[in-house]
């Protein structure tokens, strides 16, 4: 037989549950606290970037937050990612999470750029090439973790909000802006 408290606490992992999934969900409300805080969120970036950021191919969005925890050298500026998020109303892991479904649609539009700089790497100096490549394929894994980590719920917002977005990378000063540190500083498109 179950217990009433057993039964209780299933009811609020739940709601729990069902919070955090909402958190996550692109919805205009988090968009609008995503977008409050990008002002802020550049200004922290007027720094030297890790040259390489990674995202493993998993969708577990908490093992995300502490392995590109591991790969920041500066704990001070984790510090302050870490307060700006709370000040929005975020936990870090959301905050991954958010901007990572954020940038998956600028991403996705320059897949075409992508293949034609990979058509193209035969025609730079080995250096030049070595290095291009690298991003590029840092490009496509970390893409294709995202699209892998996508619910049909985030596809449909991600849908719904699709010019939002892409609006608000224009007015961050281009595709650039928006796209994971380390690949924003090795990439102009």
């Amino acid at each position: 037989m179950i217990k009433r408290n057993s039964v209780a606490g299933l009811a609020l992992l739940s709601l729990f549950a069902v919070r955090a999934m909402a958190a996550t969900v692109l919805t205009d409300a988090n968009l609008d606290q995503f977008e409050a805080m990008l002002p802020k969120l550049q200004q922290l970036e007027q720094r030297p970037q890790n040259k390489q950021f990674n995202l493993q191919q998993h969708c577990d969005w908490p093992r995300h937050y502490r392995e590109i925890s591991a790969q920041e050298k500066d704990s001070a500026y984790q510090t302050q990612i870490e307060q700006l998020a709370k000040e929005h109303g975020f936990t870090p892991v959301q905050l991954v999470e958010l901007s990572a479904k954020v940038t998956w649609p600028v991403l996705d539009s320059v897949q075409p750029m992508l293949e034609v700089s990979r058509q193209a790497l035969m025609f730079l100096p080995a250096a030049q090439r070595q290095k291009t490549e690298k991003t590029i394929q840092q490009g496509q894994q970390y893409y294709q973790t995202l699209t892998g980590c996508l619910t049909a719920d985030d596809k449909t917002a991600l849908a719904k909000h699709h010019d939002r977005i892409m609006q608000m990378a224009k007015r961050l000063g281009g595709v650039e802006q928006i796209l994971p540190p380390g690949m924003a500083a090795q990439n102009k498109f």
